[in-house]
């Protein structure tokens, strides 16, 4: 087996902003330590989990970026998207060399793309009123400039969208403040100690998985499993400024919120009718797209949506993935990698390179591939491919992720690996058999073959607990946003957007 068995995620693209812009504002944002309006999803999220759902994005595309070869702190301009690649083939669609780069440049000339933003004066204006309070141009100015960014990123320009985010920005504050005194008068807004607890556990689970994540960031040559988790703490602390207590803060913040949600919907309920009524809708729509766009079934999966139409020939896999040590050795590695991957085996011209190339990758593994040794030998000793997976894995979807006990969805046309790694999944004849390494650009890989998945429906059955929860929270987000509604329409709400200009 060849050394291409990189994990390389990719996208079906779509409409709106070029790829390659998007490539850039992404490199842009990360560079920048992370805008918090800063989404790519093909979703609205409620408010109240917007900034969490970013930045939990963020982090998980900061990873992405590092598995296909954008190292942290790396040049920009030597990643491009590479259009006529991707026209003659789809599946290798990601160019990386700095001539790449500059045949098809990631940034803009364009130096109006960031404008539209709003800056603080220092001399805050009042720029809404309603029965009760105001809202001053201090607390809508950084908001706006998220949510300005957000759009942006999707492909708007400001001057198309810059009105409409203001005036929706200038609602949906003034709401948080009428939801804020609703709750405060029905006492709402005052925490147990049953509350506490709660959130603290919470704002644990949230933390701990997190950890996961800033791994990535970590040098973890000679270093344990737990002093690698430490050095990921101790970044997360030092420069995201991420702590259980301010993840506990910012929960007890949006609580009383949370509280004033359930006290408006408490009696929505949902019938069976209800529930039928949307499993027809997601199974037809699923059924279309996932038809039309395979590659929609596997990142719907591994975006842990709810999936109700599976398509043939796939297979359930779990991966540990063992990194390098190092930025360096990892840039090596794919550097060579990607060399391999221009080479044809079954040439004669090619075969003394490939020989020469693999000789350099030799000592590269040489540690990773000792460390999968003694994986090896614990599997064989009978312990568990999970817990192995939580102690040595680097993917932070299936270490302690939420695609730990699932796996990921594979075939032999699969969308979201190299080819290689399709094969070393593929290859194996029984669930349960686990692969020997496999070598990327990001490590060595042990694929557990896991079972095969059903292809067609999804029935009802089998899914209801989940489908009669999105139905009921769908349910009840509408009669909140109609009491919201009301809310603002009874509290002689006066906008002026104007004092912002």
């Amino acid at each position: 087996m060849s050394n291409n068995a990189k994990q390389t995620k990719r996208r079906r693209r779509g409409g709106g902003v070029p790829t390659a812009l998007v490539v850039g504002l992404l490199v842009i944002a990360i560079m920048m330590g992370g805008l918090l309006g800063f989404a790519l999803a093909r979703h609205t999220n409620p408010a109240d989990d917007r900034l969490q759902k970013a930045n939990e994005r963020i982090i998980e595309l900061e990873n992405t970026l590092s598995l296909i070869g954008f190292p942290e702190g790396g040049d920009p301009e030597a990643f491009a998207f590479d259009d006529a690649a991707y026209a003659a083939n789809p599946a290798e669609d990601l160019a990386g060399t700095q001539a790449e780069a500059e045949s098809e440049d990631v940034w803009t000339e364009d130096e109006s793309l960031l404008t539209g933003m709003l800056t603080d004066s220092g001399d805050p204006v009042v720029v809404a009123e309603f029965d009760g309070g105001q809202l001053l141009s201090t607390e809508v100015i950084p908001v706006f400039n998220d949510q300005l960014t957000t759009q942006i990123f999707s492909g708007y320009s400001a001057d198309e969208v810059s009105d409409s985010v203001l005036q929706d920005v200038l609602t949906e504050l003034t709401s948080q403040k009428l939801i804020a005194a609703k709750a405060a008068e029905l006492g709402l807004d005052q925490v147990t100690d049953e509350e506490k607890a709660r959130v603290q556990a919470e704002a644990t689970r949230r933390y701990n998985e997190q950890i996961g994540y800033f791994t990535a960031f970590v040098d973890k040559e000679g270093l344990t499993p737990d002093q690698i988790q430490a050095a990921a703490e101790k970044y997360m602390r030092e420069e995201a400024h991420i702590t259980e207590e301010t993840l506990a803060a910012e929960l007890l913040t949006e609580l009383p919120a949370e509280k004033y949600y359930a006290h408006v919907t408490g009696d929505v309920t949902v019938s069976d009718a209800d529930v039928q009524a949307l499993y027809d809708e997601r199974l037809a729509e699923q059924r279309a797209a996932f038809t039309e766009y395979p590659e929609e079934f596997e990142f719907a999966h591994s975006e842990g949506e709810l999936v109700l139409y599976n398509l043939d020939g796939y297979r359930a896999v779990q991966n540990l993935q063992l990194s390098f040590a190092n930025d360096e050795d990892a840039a090596r590695a794919q550097a060579l990698t990607d060399q391999l991957d221009r080479l044809d085996p079954m040439k004669d011209a090619d075969a003394e390179q490939i020989k020469a190339l693999e000789a350099e990758l030799d000592p590269l593994y040489a540690p990773l591939e000792a460390t999968a040794q003694e994986i090896a030998d614990k599997l064989q000793a009978g312990e568990n491919f999970a817990t192995l997976m939580d102690q040595y894995g680097s993917d932070a979807q299936m270490a302690n992720g939420a695609l730990r006990d699932t796996g990921y969805y594979i075939s032999d046309h699969s969308f979201l690996f190299s080819t290689e790694f399709i094969q070393g999944s593929m290859i194996l004849d029984h669930p349960g058999q686990v692969s020997s390494p496999l070598r990327s650009g990001s490590g060595l890989h042990l694929v557990k073959y896991l079972k095969d998945v059903a292809p067609g429906e999804v029935s009802l059955e089998d899914v209801r607990d989940a489908v009669e929860a999105e139905a009921l929270k769908a349910k009840r987000d509408a009669a909140y946003e109609e009491h919201v509604a009301a809310l603002l329409d009874q509290s002689n709400v006066r906008y002026y957007p104007e004092r912002l200009q």
